[in-house]
Protein backbone atom coordinates (compact mmCIF):
# COMPACT_ATOMS: atom_id res chain seq x y z
CA UNK A 1 0.00 0.00 0.00
CA UNK A 2 1.49 3.34 -1.05
CA UNK A 3 -1.48 5.74 -0.88
CA UNK A 4 -4.20 6.45 1.64
CA UNK A 5 -7.06 8.74 0.61
CA UNK A 6 -9.13 10.70 3.13
CA UNK A 7 -12.49 12.01 1.84
CA UNK A 8 -14.28 14.63 3.95
CA UNK A 9 -18.02 14.19 3.40
CA UNK A 10 -20.69 16.37 4.98
CA UNK A 11 -24.09 16.36 3.30
CA UNK A 12 -22.60 15.07 0.04
CA UNK A 13 -24.92 12.15 -0.81
CA UNK A 14 -25.32 13.43 -4.36
CA UNK A 15 -21.67 14.09 -5.24
CA UNK A 16 -19.81 11.58 -3.05
CA UNK A 17 -20.21 8.65 -5.52
CA UNK A 18 -18.67 10.76 -8.28
CA UNK A 19 -15.80 11.81 -6.01
CA UNK A 20 -14.98 8.22 -5.03
CA UNK A 21 -15.59 6.94 -8.56
CA UNK A 22 -12.87 9.19 -9.99
CA UNK A 23 -10.12 7.93 -7.69
CA UNK A 24 -9.04 4.95 -9.80
CA UNK A 25 -8.44 7.12 -12.86
CA UNK A 26 -6.64 9.59 -10.59
CA UNK A 27 -4.13 6.90 -9.62
CA UNK A 28 -5.52 4.97 -6.66
CA UNK A 29 -3.96 1.51 -6.67
CA UNK A 30 -5.55 -1.89 -6.14
CA UNK A 31 -3.90 -2.23 -2.72
CA UNK A 32 -4.40 1.36 -1.57
CA UNK A 33 -7.10 2.46 0.84
CA UNK A 34 -9.78 5.11 1.11
CA UNK A 35 -11.27 6.50 4.33
CA UNK A 36 -14.57 8.35 4.03
CA UNK A 37 -15.13 10.59 7.05
CA UNK A 38 -18.87 11.25 7.23
CA UNK A 39 -19.20 14.11 9.69
CA UNK A 40 -22.36 15.66 11.09
CA UNK A 41 -24.60 14.89 8.12
CA UNK A 42 -28.32 15.60 7.95
CA UNK A 43 -28.88 13.84 4.62
CA UNK A 44 -28.15 10.28 3.39
CA UNK A 45 -24.39 10.70 2.94
CA UNK A 46 -23.74 7.84 5.38
CA UNK A 47 -25.93 5.45 3.37
CA UNK A 48 -24.21 6.50 0.15
CA UNK A 49 -20.79 5.95 1.73
CA UNK A 50 -21.78 2.49 2.98
CA UNK A 51 -22.94 1.50 -0.51
CA UNK A 52 -19.56 2.54 -1.89
CA UNK A 53 -17.77 0.54 0.81
CA UNK A 54 -19.90 -2.54 0.12
CA UNK A 55 -18.81 -2.43 -3.52
CA UNK A 56 -15.10 -1.69 -2.89
CA UNK A 57 -13.04 -3.44 -0.20
CA UNK A 58 -10.55 -0.54 -0.20
CA UNK A 59 -13.12 1.83 1.31
CA UNK A 60 -13.70 2.23 5.05
CA UNK A 61 -16.44 4.50 6.37
CA UNK A 62 -16.08 6.45 9.62
CA UNK A 63 -19.09 8.25 11.07
CA UNK A 64 -18.32 11.32 13.17
CA UNK A 65 -21.25 12.92 15.02
CA UNK A 66 -19.95 16.48 14.72
CA UNK A 67 -20.03 18.39 11.45
CA UNK A 68 -16.61 20.01 11.71
CA UNK A 69 -13.87 19.59 9.09
CA UNK A 70 -11.03 20.55 11.45
CA UNK A 71 -12.21 17.89 13.90
CA UNK A 72 -12.42 15.32 11.08
CA UNK A 73 -8.90 16.25 9.95
CA UNK A 74 -7.58 15.74 13.47
CA UNK A 75 -9.32 12.37 13.64
CA UNK A 76 -7.57 11.19 10.50
CA UNK A 77 -4.14 12.63 11.32
CA UNK A 78 -3.97 11.46 14.93
CA UNK A 79 -5.96 8.21 14.90
CA UNK A 80 -6.75 6.77 11.47
CA UNK A 81 -3.69 7.50 9.34
CA UNK A 82 -0.85 5.01 9.05
CA UNK A 83 2.39 7.07 9.06
CA UNK A 84 4.16 4.20 7.32
CA UNK A 85 2.12 4.96 4.20
CA UNK A 86 4.19 7.49 2.22
CA UNK A 87 1.35 9.46 0.60
CA UNK A 88 -1.92 10.65 2.18
CA UNK A 89 -4.35 12.40 -0.16
CA UNK A 90 -7.06 14.70 1.21
CA UNK A 91 -10.11 15.53 -0.89
CA UNK A 92 -13.52 17.07 -0.28
CA UNK A 93 -16.54 14.91 -1.07
CA UNK A 94 -17.87 17.34 -3.68
CA UNK A 95 -14.61 17.43 -5.65
CA UNK A 96 -13.54 15.37 -8.67
CA UNK A 97 -9.81 14.66 -8.94
CA UNK A 98 -8.45 14.85 -12.47
CA UNK A 99 -6.92 11.89 -14.27
CA UNK A 100 -3.57 10.92 -12.67
CA UNK A 101 -3.94 13.60 -9.96
CA UNK A 102 -3.16 11.19 -7.11
CA UNK A 103 -0.18 9.71 -8.97
CA UNK A 104 1.10 13.22 -9.73
CA UNK A 105 0.83 14.34 -6.10
CA UNK A 106 2.69 11.22 -4.98
CA UNK A 107 5.41 11.72 -7.58
CA UNK A 108 5.85 15.35 -6.52
CA UNK A 109 6.38 14.31 -2.90
CA UNK A 110 8.83 11.59 -3.89
CA UNK A 111 10.85 14.04 -5.99
CA UNK A 112 11.14 16.52 -3.10
CA UNK A 113 12.39 14.62 -0.01
CA UNK A 114 12.10 17.69 2.25
CA UNK A 115 8.48 18.36 1.28
CA UNK A 116 5.71 17.63 3.74
CA UNK A 117 2.91 18.46 1.28
CA UNK A 118 2.02 18.57 -2.41
CA UNK A 119 -0.59 21.01 -3.68
CA UNK A 120 -3.07 20.50 -6.52
CA UNK A 121 -4.57 23.30 -8.61
CA UNK A 122 -8.14 24.09 -9.69
CA UNK A 123 -9.21 23.19 -13.22
CA UNK A 124 -12.72 24.62 -12.95
CA UNK A 125 -14.50 27.72 -11.73
CA UNK A 126 -14.74 31.28 -13.00
CA UNK A 127 -11.84 32.45 -10.79
CA UNK A 128 -9.60 29.43 -11.34
CA UNK A 129 -6.76 31.37 -13.01
CA UNK A 130 -6.47 33.90 -10.21
CA UNK A 131 -6.90 31.16 -7.62
CA UNK A 132 -4.16 29.03 -9.21
CA UNK A 133 -1.84 32.02 -9.43
CA UNK A 134 -2.36 32.75 -5.72
CA UNK A 135 -1.54 29.13 -4.80
CA UNK A 136 1.55 28.98 -7.02
CA UNK A 137 2.92 32.37 -5.99
CA UNK A 138 2.63 31.75 -2.26
CA UNK A 139 3.10 27.96 -2.02
CA UNK A 140 -0.42 27.57 -0.62
CA UNK A 141 -2.51 24.44 -0.30
CA UNK A 142 -6.11 24.29 -1.43
CA UNK A 143 -8.20 22.19 0.95
CA UNK A 144 -10.11 20.74 -1.99
CA UNK A 145 -7.24 18.41 -2.95
CA UNK A 146 -3.70 18.02 -1.62
CA UNK A 147 -1.34 15.37 -0.26
CA UNK A 148 0.74 15.02 2.90
CA UNK A 149 3.69 12.70 3.37
CA UNK A 150 3.83 9.98 6.01
CA UNK A 151 6.68 11.96 7.59
CA UNK A 152 4.33 14.95 7.90
CA UNK A 153 1.71 12.82 9.65
CA UNK A 154 4.37 11.56 12.04
CA UNK A 155 5.57 15.12 12.72
CA UNK A 156 2.06 16.35 13.59
CA UNK A 157 1.71 13.43 16.00
CA UNK A 158 5.14 14.00 17.51
CA UNK A 159 4.32 17.67 18.14
CA UNK A 160 0.79 16.75 19.36
CA UNK A 161 -0.44 19.47 17.04
CA UNK A 162 -4.19 19.64 16.42
CA UNK A 163 -6.30 22.12 14.48
CA UNK A 164 -8.74 24.06 16.69
CA UNK A 165 -12.27 22.70 16.78
CA UNK A 166 -14.51 25.05 14.86
CA UNK A 167 -11.72 26.51 12.71
CA UNK A 168 -12.71 27.61 9.22
CA UNK A 169 -10.22 27.59 6.37
CA UNK A 170 -8.18 24.68 7.68
CA UNK A 171 -6.10 24.65 4.48
CA UNK A 172 -4.72 28.12 5.23
CA UNK A 173 -3.83 27.10 8.78
CA UNK A 174 -2.14 23.88 7.61
CA UNK A 175 -0.21 25.90 5.00
CA UNK A 176 0.97 28.35 7.67
CA UNK A 177 2.07 25.54 9.98
CA UNK A 178 4.02 23.81 7.20
CA UNK A 179 5.69 27.04 6.09
CA UNK A 180 6.83 27.60 9.69
CA UNK A 181 8.06 23.99 9.92
CA UNK A 182 5.26 23.27 12.44
CA UNK A 183 6.71 25.82 14.88
CA UNK A 184 4.46 28.80 14.29
CA UNK A 185 6.06 32.19 14.84
CA UNK A 186 6.81 34.90 12.26
CA UNK A 187 9.18 32.89 10.04
CA UNK A 188 6.96 31.35 7.37
CA UNK A 189 9.70 31.00 4.76
CA UNK A 190 10.08 27.18 4.78
CA UNK A 191 8.76 26.91 1.23
CA UNK A 192 10.55 23.59 0.69
CA UNK A 193 7.87 21.99 2.87
CA UNK A 194 5.22 22.47 0.15
CA UNK A 195 5.77 21.41 -3.44
CA UNK A 196 3.40 22.51 -6.20
CA UNK A 197 2.14 19.62 -8.36
CA UNK A 198 0.90 21.74 -11.25
CA UNK A 199 -0.34 18.81 -13.33
CA UNK A 200 -2.55 17.56 -10.48
CA UNK A 201 -5.90 19.32 -10.77
CA UNK A 202 -9.46 19.09 -9.48
CA UNK A 203 -12.90 20.09 -10.66
CA UNK A 204 -16.17 20.96 -8.96
CA UNK A 205 -19.70 21.97 -9.91
CA UNK A 206 -20.24 25.70 -10.25
CA UNK A 207 -23.19 27.11 -8.34
CA UNK A 208 -26.41 27.45 -10.31
CA UNK A 209 -29.34 29.86 -10.06
CA UNK A 210 -31.59 27.69 -7.88
CA UNK A 211 -32.69 27.67 -4.25
CA UNK A 212 -30.38 24.81 -3.22
CA UNK A 213 -27.29 26.54 -4.57
CA UNK A 214 -28.43 29.90 -3.20
CA UNK A 215 -28.43 28.36 0.28
CA UNK A 216 -24.98 26.84 -0.39
CA UNK A 217 -23.73 30.25 -1.46
CA UNK A 218 -25.16 31.92 1.64
CA UNK A 219 -23.52 29.38 3.93
CA UNK A 220 -20.25 29.72 2.02
CA UNK A 221 -20.20 33.50 2.51
CA UNK A 222 -20.94 33.06 6.19
CA UNK A 223 -18.03 30.61 6.45
CA UNK A 224 -15.73 33.00 4.60
CA UNK A 225 -16.68 35.77 7.02
CA UNK A 226 -15.87 33.60 10.04
CA UNK A 227 -12.58 32.58 8.41
CA UNK A 228 -11.67 36.23 7.81
CA UNK A 229 -11.91 37.12 11.50
CA UNK A 230 -10.35 33.87 12.71
CA UNK A 231 -7.27 34.50 10.57
CA UNK A 232 -6.82 37.98 12.02
CA UNK A 233 -6.88 36.82 15.63
CA UNK A 234 -5.48 33.27 15.46
CA UNK A 235 -2.53 33.99 13.16
CA UNK A 236 -1.50 36.97 15.27
CA UNK A 237 -1.53 34.70 18.34
CA UNK A 238 0.52 31.97 16.64
CA UNK A 239 3.04 34.44 15.20
CA UNK A 240 3.59 36.00 18.62
CA UNK A 241 3.63 32.85 20.77
CA UNK A 242 4.32 29.95 18.41
CA UNK A 243 2.43 26.74 17.65
CA UNK A 244 2.27 25.79 21.34
CA UNK A 245 -0.34 28.55 21.70
CA UNK A 246 -2.76 26.70 19.39
CA UNK A 247 -6.17 26.67 21.16
CA UNK A 248 -8.30 23.53 21.46
CA UNK A 249 -11.35 25.36 20.12
CA UNK A 250 -11.44 28.41 17.89
CA UNK A 251 -13.73 30.30 20.25
CA UNK A 252 -10.98 30.52 22.88
CA UNK A 253 -9.23 33.17 20.78
CA UNK A 254 -12.08 35.65 21.17
CA UNK A 255 -12.02 38.02 24.11
CA UNK A 256 -13.80 41.29 24.66
CA UNK A 257 -10.59 43.08 23.64
CA UNK A 258 -9.88 41.09 20.45
CA UNK A 259 -13.49 41.35 19.29
CA UNK A 260 -13.60 45.09 19.93
CA UNK A 261 -10.68 45.55 17.52
CA UNK A 262 -12.33 43.72 14.62
CA UNK A 263 -14.10 45.60 11.85
CA UNK A 264 -16.25 44.47 8.88
CA UNK A 265 -14.65 44.50 5.44
CA UNK A 266 -15.64 47.00 2.78
CA UNK A 267 -18.06 45.94 0.07
CA UNK A 268 -21.79 45.55 0.53
CA UNK A 269 -21.98 41.73 0.72
CA UNK A 270 -18.82 41.29 2.81
CA UNK A 271 -19.90 44.07 5.16
CA UNK A 272 -23.35 42.54 5.71
CA UNK A 273 -21.99 39.06 6.50
CA UNK A 274 -19.08 40.38 8.59
CA UNK A 275 -21.40 42.53 10.67
CA UNK A 276 -23.70 39.54 11.35
CA UNK A 277 -20.69 37.35 12.20
CA UNK A 278 -19.30 39.90 14.65
CA UNK A 279 -22.69 40.16 16.33
CA UNK A 280 -22.81 36.37 16.83
CA UNK A 281 -19.22 36.19 18.08
CA UNK A 282 -19.69 39.03 20.55
CA UNK A 283 -22.93 37.50 21.89
CA UNK A 284 -21.23 34.11 22.26
CA UNK A 285 -18.23 35.63 24.03
CA UNK A 286 -20.44 37.63 26.41
CA UNK A 287 -22.43 34.52 27.27
CA UNK A 288 -19.24 32.54 27.86
CA UNK A 289 -17.79 35.26 30.08
CA UNK A 290 -20.98 35.49 32.11
CA UNK A 291 -20.95 31.74 32.79
CA UNK A 292 -17.42 31.76 34.27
Amino acid sequence: MSVSVCIFARNEERLLPRCAGALDAAGLGANDQTHILVNGCTDDTLAAAKLLAAADRRITVHELPVGDKANAWNEYIHRLADPEVPVHVFIDGDITASEDAIATLGAALKAAPDAYAAAALPAAGRSRRGWATLLLTNNYLSGNLYALSGACIAAFRREALHLPYGAKGEDGLITYLLLTDLKGGPNDSHKKRIVMAEEATFEFDSLQANWRDFDLYRRRLRRYSERHFQKQVLYRLLKERGAEAMPETIYEIYTQETLAALRPRHGLVDYWFDRATLKRLRAKQALSAASV
